[in-house]
């Protein structure tokens, strides 16, 4: 069976894209940026057993349900350890965006030397992606690319944050996502969903 993807969008005003992946039965969730009520019901409602939490970065619209979720669920939480630091901020950024505070996610398998992964019947490539995060990080499944904040529709995640580096996401744009084939299809943290042709035709802020 091939890979089925359900987007989320989150309902605080990030607008954040979580996403639920599911293969023969099992399921992964990509950035829980929302309530994990919210995942637990769409996971009920397909009869879906969930292997394991991914994050993209460790920003608060990434990971905010994640605690909860690998807590109920049993199941390791996933990511970069470079971007601890912002995991150690998910408290105070949810007093200062009027969010309650449900928990901070402990990194169960730091992903920082791994370029490859395999839960279940899921396999993975990790492709590291530097810039808008220290820890910033891609998944490849197939021809589907997960790209967190990385790369949006014609756009690009922010570098005027702390630790972010513009010319660094652009190297990494350019030489780590622009090589894949150009119908990989893009999934991103934010926007509408894209390729990777598209994003070399028209990105304005990669200029090749």
């Amino acid at each position: 069976m091939s890979l089925e993807v359900v987007k989320h969008i989150s309902r605080f005003d990030f607008r954040q894209n979580g996403y639920i992946l599911s293969k023969n039965g099992e399921a992964l969730i990509i950035d829980p940026g929302d309530a994990p009520e919210i995942f637990k019901s769409k996971l009920k409602k397909k009869g879906l057993t969930l292997l394991a939490i991914l994050a993209t970065h460790g920003h608060i619209d990434h990971v905010y349900g994640a605690a909860k979720l690998c807590e109920y669920y049993s199941v390791p939480f996933i990511m970069n350890g470079q971007d601890q630091a912002w995991l150690d901020a998910v408290e105070p950024m949810c007093h200062q965006f009027n969010i309650d505070y449900i928990g901070t996610a402990k990194i169960d398998k730091n992903i920082l030397k791994d370029t490859e992964l395999k839960i279940g019947d899921f396999d993975l490539k990790i492709i590291h992606t530097p810039g808008h995060t220290p820890g910033s990080v891609c998944y490849l499944f197939d021809d589907i690319l997960f790209s967190g904040d990385t790369l949006f529709y014609r756009s690009v995640g922010r570098t005027d944050l702390p630790r972010s580096d513009g010319n660094l996401l652009r190297r990494s744009i350019v030489e780590k996502l622009f090589v894949l084939p150009k119908d990989t299809k893009v999934y991103p943290g934010h926007m509408n969903s894209t390729t990777i042709k598209e994003e070399i035709d028209h990105n304005p802020f990669i200029i090749l």
